[in-house]
């Protein structure tokens, strides 16, 4: 996990409990900035994949008579097969351990694996001008973990002495915060009874923007990515694909490339340089849903076909400019009159004019003008909570996870714990059963 700190980025993982950080990655990072002048993208790049190595670092401890570079080659080889990291966590509320993922890295390009080992080269080319060796072969890894495990650079030995081993990783615990319990209360989710009304009052664009965030639980900078060549008008599915991955979307008429090269080579789209397409608010962040698919529905039957009736609707109208007519040329769908990208800010703005309507009509009380667009997700995963609790089919937890995109299923279980409303109507409505069964007995 990435941490902003005094100017730059330190690297934390939660490791046996424990939360450690990679000694030396908030130096590095502010070196990135300072001495090397790297973009805030590439720096955090590259602090994303001294992350993974290191995580992936420790559940895979280094060989016997494995030297560094044959430890990174073995890395390598995992990034191109992907791979998944778990944890096994007593739970009183299930009777045997649970093992959850706690990073799921999909499998990369052998291009995509060569911006990985370079962000990691980094980390070494700054730990080598800071005096350290790495030419030997081995580093007690684990004096971070109790000096029991070797890893991360496991396989390279560091000189003995306090600054080397500072730099080679050495422990850092933070002092751990109360724990708190988070319920839906917690989550601030738009309400599902208005989420037609707040529909039917949107323009055509922003209508499908909403579709997209409410019925197949978005984040808005996803949203914002989706391409004229991501939506299969003859299956009516749609795809969201991050612009700098290496995934297409499975259309038989899309280009079947990887999307960060066919935007270089078909629009000479730089995802890491482009200034136009590479704003914070358009990051895509993590995939969704978790595996390569099409977006689910909330409502398959009600939202899908709104989808696609809206869909044409906007691109008749004013608001839209054909891909032909945008100087730059690019393919994404949401768009200004004059061709430019829509951005977060512009699309929040309308949201909050939209919950002012719903206000003034009488259909909402004052405080939903606090929400914001990730309001739309939650509202999803809140409302996939009150499907299971309806029926108590426990595959919609799953189907939950896989259709919002958490690696952890920890971050689906939060809207799973059920309401203080929903709770009292499921004990009602087991109260009236009972008590109706027991009249027909008599």
């Amino acid at each position: 996990m990435l941490i902003r700190e005094g100017g730059g980025i330190a690297i934390c993982a939660l490791h046996g409990g424990e939360t450690v950080e990679l000694r030396g990655s908030l130096e590095w990072t502010q070196w990135m900035k300072r001495v090397r002048n790297l973009s805030d993208n590439t720096i955090r790049t590259f602090a994303s994949s001294m992350d993974r190595f290191w995580q992936w670092s420790l559940a895979n401890p280094v060989g016997e008579d494995e030297n560094f570079t044959l430890y990174l080659a073995r890395y390598r080889e995992d990034l191109l097969k992907g791979f998944v990291l778990e944890e096994t966590h007593e739970d009183e509320r299930f009777p045997e351990p649970v093992t959850v993922p706690v990073l799921v890295s999909r499998p990369m390009t052998k291009q995509t694996v060569n911006r990985e080992i370079a962000g990691i080269r980094s980390f070494f080319t700054f730990s080598e001008e800071d005096d350290l060796l790495y030419d030997h072969r081995y580093i007690n890894y684990l004096y971070e973990r109790h000096k029991s495990r070797r890893s991360l650079l496991a396989g390279m030995q560091v000189r003995k002495g306090r600054r080397a081993l500072e730099h080679s990783g050495a422990r850092k615990t933070f002092l751990a915060p109360y724990r708190k319990s988070r319920s839906t209360a917690d989550v601030r989710y738009f309400p599902p009874k208005l989420f037609d009304e707040l529909l039917a009052i949107a323009e055509p664009r922003e209508r499908l923007i909403y579709l997209l965030c409410g019925a197949c639980s978005a984040r808005i900078g996803q949203a914002l990515n989706l391409t004229l060549y991501d939506i299969d008008y003859e299956k009516e599915r749609v795809w969201l694909l991050d612009p700098k991955g290496d995934e297409f979307p499975d259309i038989p008429w899309a280009p079947r490339i990887p999307r960060r090269r066919w935007l270089l080579e078909e629009y000479n789209i730089d995802m890491d340089g482009d200034g136009m397409h590479n704003t914070p608010d358009l990051q895509f962040k993590y995939p969704i849903p978790l595996d390569r698919e099409a977006l689910y529905w909330i409502n398959e039957e009600k939202y899908r076909p709104l989808f696609f009736e809206t869909l044409p609707q906007y691109q008749r109208s004013g608001a839209f400019l054909p891909e032909s007519l945008r100087h730059p040329r690019h393919p994404f769908l949401f768009v200004t009159r004059s061709g430019k990208r829509v951005h977060a800010r512009e699309t929040l703005s309308r949201f909050k004019r939209h919950l002012q309507i719903l206000v003034d009509r009488g259909l909402a009380d004052p405080d939903i003008r606090k929400l914001g667009l990730h309001s739309l997700r939650h509202m999803f995963g809140h409302s996939m909570a009150e499907l299971y609790a309806a029926t108590g089919n426990e595959s919609l937890v799953w189907i939950t996870q896989r259709a919002m995109g958490h690696a952890s299923l920890d971050s689906t279980l939060v809207y799973f714990r059920l309401s203080e409303e929903t709770r009292r109507r499921m004990v009602g409505e087991a109260h009236r059963k009972i008590m109706s069964e027991g009249g027909e007995g008599r």
